[in-house]
């Protein structure tokens, strides 16, 4: 029987494999579709019985229950072990990847899209939602004010939440860094696993789906070449729409080489320099100073990162700093956006309340670890 890791797991695993160094091979060679339910591990004693979670525990993954594909609604079952979700569409040449034997995981593009296929159940979250708003209209009440609460639609929150859960892993992958499991550090450094461009690939295979539209919308608002988290969450904070609490600026090159060659040996130490974001059309660059390279830890790099601001500003470029105390609440974070657009030439766009609402969410989502860091 073969297990088919998906989803959050695959996440997990592809995360693994990154740090491990050594990709698998790619299965399958060319479009198919899952085998037969009787071929597939697709039930609690199938997936106790088979190697999948020797296999996995091997590999670092050890979180439950492990999220698998079956081909039909009838293989699925329920239970801590495994967790399975229907998979009729086609698997795309190349977009799993072999961990062991019976066991493929979902590669990275793949990954995502399951993400963006994921509907749970909201019954209660409305429930929640309810509540909440009858507390807060009791409060208003009794502190004798008129106003009305300013009111989310929690179903048209919870998917752009989604939305943007789904986008932070694709720029993850993207880039050049992987989340640890728990309370583990990021590992710094790596190669990226994927590219918007390879994800549109993987998605025009799939073939038309809900879950393919909405990745196709994540790889619109995705990032490439990030290099830490905060970097991915500043980056998203900033360039992400408004309806979704965004700031709605253009979207930067991130660690993207500048050819200063020309300039070497005058006024540049280097041939090239490479800023954490840039707008090259406007000769903008940011760059954020992070507490886990420059508290002590890697001062080398605090040094580079001083020459590289230099050099831009001195070949005519704007550069901008941020660090975690620049970014540690959202009106710090706002006074940077606004700094970012009027370098840029734009005006923020003015804010609804429901938007202003949507921003608070949207920066205690991105943003809870500089509160830490800072």
């Amino acid at each position: 029987m073969y297990a088919f890791v998906s989803h959050e797991s695959a996440c997990e695993a592809l995360r693994q494999l990154s740090r491990a160094g050594a990709m698998p091979d790619r299965w399958p060679w060319s479009p198919c579709r899952l085998p037969s339910a009787n071929a597939c591990v697709s039930g609690q004693r199938d997936f106790r019985d088979s190697g999948a979670e020797k296999s996995l525990r091997a590999l670092g993954c050890v979180s439950t229950p492990v999220d698998l594909l079956v081909p039909a609604q009838a293989a699925r079952s329920s239970g801590k072990a495994a967790r399975f979700h229907v998979w009729s569409g086609v698997l795309p040449a190349g977009s799993l990847l072999a961990v062991g034997p019976d066991v493929l995981v979902s590669g990275p593009e793949l990954a995502v899209i399951q993400l963006c296929s994921v509907q749970g159940k909201l019954d209660a979250l409305l429930d929640a939602h309810v509540d909440a708003v009858r507390a807060e209209t009791g409060l208003l009440a009794d502190l004798g004010l008129d106003d009305r609460p300013v009111v989310d639609h929690p179903l048209e929150w919870e998917r752009v939440r989604r939305l943007v859960s789904a986008t932070v892993v694709a720029s993850e992958f993207a880039g050049t860094y992987r989340l640890g499991w728990g309370d583990a550090s990021a590992t710094y450094g790596l190669r990226p696993l994927m590219s918007a461009e390879s994800l549109e690939h993987v998605i025009a295979e799939v073939g038309e789906s809900p879950g393919t539209r909405r990745a196709r919308r994540v790889r619109e608002l995705m990032v490439e070449g990030s290099a830490s988290p905060l970097e991915t969450s500043l980056a998203l904070m900033l360039t992400l729409p408004v309806e979704f609490g965004g700031f709605g600026l253009a979207k930067p090159l991130l660690n993207r080489p500048v050819d200063v060659s020309a300039y070497r040996g005058s006024l540049s130490d280097r041939d090239e320099v490479s800023p954490d974001f840039l707008w090259a059309e406007r000769r903008v660059a940011l760059e954020y100073d992070s507490a886990e390279f420059h508290g002590g830890r890697d001062r080398s790099r605090s040094r580079t990162d001083a020459v590289r601001a230099n050099i831009l500003a001195t070949l005519g470029y704007c550069v901008l700093r941020a660090t975690p105390d620049t970014i540690r609440s959202l009106p710090d974070f706002t006074l940077l956006a606004h700094q970012v657009a009027h370098v840029l030439g734009v005006e923020l766009a003015p804010t609804t309340p429901l938007q202003s609402l949507r921003r608070r969410k949207l920066y205690m989502q991105l943003m809870p670890s500089v509160r830490r860091e800072a």
